[in-house]
């Protein structure tokens, strides 16, 4: 004879179980670059809060599959060739498909370059407005020029479950600051307005763009 009350107990425990898992799931990192001279708790951190991949086990052709690309060591020659949408490096294209496929980016300066653009230490600063112009071009990108600590703190472990795609047309600042989600998940016919990706930035939250249910490629 069939006992219905351990079966149902069982299907509630392999539940349970599915979904203990699906919360445990971290989001996809992809690494782009060495992780020279970066202090270990930071990259132990990383690792806590992202499932992190590098270029030679990850295909471009899965990049859609990405939730955040972060680029080490970056110099001045990959932030102009981002804002001006040149690709001829190996760096320039993996920028270039991210910024076309809307996948969030963080772009990690040298010492040096940091020193220059972010903590203002340049002693030409006419020189340096032209590349911060640069930067501000890949702000509206979704392209963040920030430290790689400030990319570790920004998001807490676990507040990055991707949920299912913002149910309005129209994604507005408030909608934003009101969402508890780290990652904003909208549907590629949703307007996003340009407070809404201001506000973003600010909050360290990623909008992520996807195609409609049924949509082509």
């Amino acid at each position: 004879m069939i006992d219905r009350r351990m079966i149902e107990q069982i299907v509630n425990e392999v539940i349970k179980q599915l979904t203990v898992t699906e919360i445990k799931q971290k989001p996809k990192l992809l690494v782009i670059g060495e992780p020279l001279y970066i202090e270990p708790h930071l990259l132990e951190k990383m690792h806590e809060k992202w499932n992190v991949l590098d270029t030679h086990s990850f295909s471009s052709k899965d990049i859609h599959k990405l939730d955040q690309v972060i680029f080490l060591h970056i110099t001045q020659d990959l932030l102009v060739k981002g804002a001006l949408g040149i690709f001829d490096t190996d760096e320039s294209k993996w920028l270039s498909r991210c910024i076309m496929e809307s996948i969030p980016v963080s772009l990690i300066p040298t010492a040096y370059l940091q020193e220059q653009l972010l903590e203002g230490k340049s002693k030409n600063r006419a020189y340096v407005e032209q590349l911060l112009a640069n930067k501000e071009t890949l702000d509206a990108f979704g392209v963040k020029l920030e430290t790689f600590e400030s990319f570790v703190n920004k998001v807490e472990a676990g507040n990055f479950t991707e949920s299912a795609p913002f149910a309005k047309k129209l994604l507005t600042q408030k909608d934003v600051e009101d969402s508890k989600l780290a990652q904003i998940v909208v549907d590629r016919t949703t307007i996003i307005t340009p407070l809404a990706r201001d506000t973003a930035r600010a909050l360290g939250k990623n909008i992520k763009v996807i195609e409609s249910k049924g949509a082509k490629a």
